[in-house]
């Protein structure tokens, strides 16, 4: 069982992306989306939000949530939240995805075509996706709209 270690120090942003700016900003996927039962969590820090897609996979879990991982060949569709109060705002959704997501970097790619730098939380246990049932279009918000 490999676990991954949560990443949120500014070393590990400056190592990943080269640059020594603070990375204000989130991928969201899931339940954190427009409209989404946690978006409440977030709404209140968000500063801009577009639509975005990074590589890789997501799983629904029958708790009503999906998990990320960077692997496969797949699109996950989200949006890029730029935030404010990050130490509170990180903390509240670090306590919020608990131990079974880490926080790491990634190049996310907004509808436009500009490459960004964003956390996003990963399944801490890549092997999780065995409980879940792939999103083959990586939508959540379409898959969760069709389970209703």
């Amino acid at each position: 069982m490999t676990q991954r270690r949560r990443s949120t120090g500014s070393f590990e942003v400056e190592r990943t992306t080269g640059s020594h700016e603070i990375l204000d900003r989130l991928f969201v996927y899931g339940t954190l989306r427009r409209g989404q039962t946690a978006r409440s969590l977030v709404a209140s820090s968000i500063l801009r939000c577009v639509p975005a897609r990074v590589p890789g996979q997501i799983y629904a879990f029958p708790m009503g949530y999906p998990g990320f991982v960077e692997d496969g060949a797949g699109s996950v569709v989200g949006e890029i939240l730029w935030l404010d109060n990050l130490a509170a705002t990180f903390g509240l959704l670090d306590a919020y995805e608990g131990e079974d997501f880490a926080r790491v970097i990634a190049q996310v790619t907004t509808d436009t075509g500009e490459e960004v730098w964003t956390w996003i939380y990963t399944l801490a246990d890549p092997a999780a996706i065995k409980l879940g049932t792939l999103i083959a279009d990586g939508d959540w918000v379409r898959y969760w709209s069709e389970q209703a």
